[in-house]
């Protein structure tokens, strides 16, 4: 892997990292993990998009989609996040953090997905 693709990846991921934290100062939750489900889900919705535009270099493709998007969501926060609402006894709030993060990012990444190929071939929509 050249340098120049370690470095992008490497500089995408301190920019990833900042919006992340944006998003965690401007998110004040309590009890639910508000902040973490948007930048997922964000994530979720804009990695296809980016994998997917036409006449983008490949390596400004991984730049963006592992640098940027990879530190801006993360599973291992989802993971911790789900285990403390389980231990705290937050059941309702567990189950509803899993759901809304496995459905709503499968589906905001399926309509990116289908958005971008329906673009690429012309289609409006």
């Amino acid at each position: 892997m050249p340098a120049k693709l370690w470095i992008g990846i490497a500089v995408g991921g301190g920019i990833g990292a900042s919006l992340r934290y944006i998003i965690i100062v401007l998110i004040v939750s309590e009890g639910f993990p508000f902040a973490s489900l948007t930048a997922n889900l964000i994530g979720c919705f804009l990695l296809p998009y980016i994998l997917l535009l036409p006449n983008v270099d490949p390596d400004v493709k991984k730049m963006i989609g592992t640098g940027v998007i990879g530190s801006f969501t993360t599973f291992s926060t989802f993971s911790v996040e789900s285990i403390e609402l389980l231990q705290s006894g937050q059941i309702f709030f567990f189950f509803t953090y899993f759901m809304i993060s496995l459905l709503g990012g499968i589906g905001l990444s399926a309509l990116s997905y289908r958005w971008m190929v329906m673009r690429n071939r012309g289609v409006q929509g």
